[in-house]
């Protein structure tokens, strides 16, 4: 890998970006309005004089995308034509808050790098081969066909890259790898992997569903909603409610960083220790579930930037999973703070491992795959 970087808070005056070349990282506070801005600012940096990594934006091969949902249309990593942006474009309605801005990228390099071939690579197209009964709600079914309502399941690159690398630490091909795979991040879901394939996972139809996140709400009873509607909540004020001020945010009524709310909760806040609590419940709550639905599993693996980051949290969900065997080393665990390790102890029945978020990675390699 020659560099990586990433722009955070796109359309705020405070917008960082960092980037890292070799053993150096450079870090920018500069404001970034809109993404097609902050692509034009990627390869700026890419091409730099002092710190870039290639000379020439010619050195451009291709460039790959996540996108966040594929609907009923794509279920394999596609060349990005006129005909795939209109599909993706026809599917904004299933993902108002991410397609259209993965769109915006792709947009981007079309203006920026004219001619060079771009790919698609889908986070719903993991969770294809889910069994139906896991798929679908208990819906009539008029409305399934209709409106395309159903768990399409989301992280779906991070799940996969989670299963290669869980499988590639336990030298066992991922094939025959059953698993819990856990994201914790800014989102959050899990998902249970049997041989190599996923039989169910926590987020649904769309990304706010199954476990509690930094500002979104998970699984709630849908009767809250017809509840609030009926006291004159708009939907936008709903929708609002539960994507951007519910979970971490809503409960502790501090912050939707987990680091700030364990800070909090270590000092005696009760609402942040029952964000802390009602957050790792919830993950307890789900891997239990699917311990049973898998028959048993060979790992859980924890990732994304809390997943990978938290030793605390890590500590707390395996304290609850005692009945099933799982027993961390405390010295492992308090070390693996965002690297690739095994923190479970020989006593442990289910190994447990620690795997970073690096789904560009697997991008790449699709997007080298499609050109052949």
């Amino acid at each position: 890998m020659l560099g990586r970087g990433k722009i955070e808070k796109i359309g705020l005056k405070t917008s960082s970006i960092t980037f890292r070349h070799g053993r150096k990282k450079e870090k920018f506070i500069e404001p970034i309005m809109e993404h097609a801005g902050a692509v034009h600012r990627i390869i700026e940096l890419l091409t730099d004089a002092e710190f870039g990594v290639i000379k020439d934006t010619k050195e451009i091969k291709a460039v790959g995308h996540r996108i966040v949902h594929g609907g009923n249309k794509f279920y394999e990593s596609v060349i990005v034509t006129d005909k795939v942006l209109e599909d993706i474009t026809k599917l904004i309605s299933l993902a108002p808050l991410h397609n259209p801005y993965n769109l915006s990228g792709i947009e981007a390099i079309k203006n920026l790098l004219p001619g060079v071939k771009q790919a698609a690579v889908f986070g719903t197209a993991f969770f294809r081969k889910m069994p139906e009964h896991a798929h679908y709600y208990a819906l009539p079914r008029r409305l399934i066909y209709q409106y395309d309502i159903k768990r399409y399941g989301f992280h779906g690159i991070s799940h996969q890259h989670c299963l290669e690398q869980t499988a590639a630490l336990m030298k066992k091909p991922s094939a025959k790898l059953t698993m819990i795979s856990c994201h914790l991040g800014w989102g959050a879901s899990i998902t249970a992997i049997k041989n190599g394939v996923p039989v169910d996972t926590s987020m649904g139809f769309s990304p706010v569903g199954g476990l509690m996140m930094a500002t979104r709400c998970g699984n709630i009873d849908p009767g809250v909603i017809v509840h609030l509607m009926r006291k004159g909540w708009t939907l936008n004020e709903v929708n609002t409610c539960l994507n951007r001020e519910s979970g971490l945010l809503g409960v502790s009524g501090i912050s939707d960083d987990m680091r700030e709310v364990l800070e909090a909760a270590e000092k005696g806040d009760k609402n942040a220790v029952e964000a802390v609590d009602m957050f790792c419940y919830l993950i307890v709550k789900y891997m239990g579930a699917y311990h049973t639905v898998l028959g048993g599993a060979d790992a859980i693996s924890f990732t994304a930037g809390i997943g990978v980051n938290s030793p605390v949290i890590r500590n707390k969900i395996c304290e609850s999973l005692k009945v099933l065997g799982v027993k961390l080393d405390a010295a492992k665990n308090k070390k693996a703070v965002g690297q690739a390790a095994k923190i479970s102890s020989a006593k442990s029945k289910i190994a447990v491992f620690t795997i970073p978020r690096n789904e560009v990675l697997l991008i790449a390699r699709e997007t080298a795959r499609l050109l052949g």
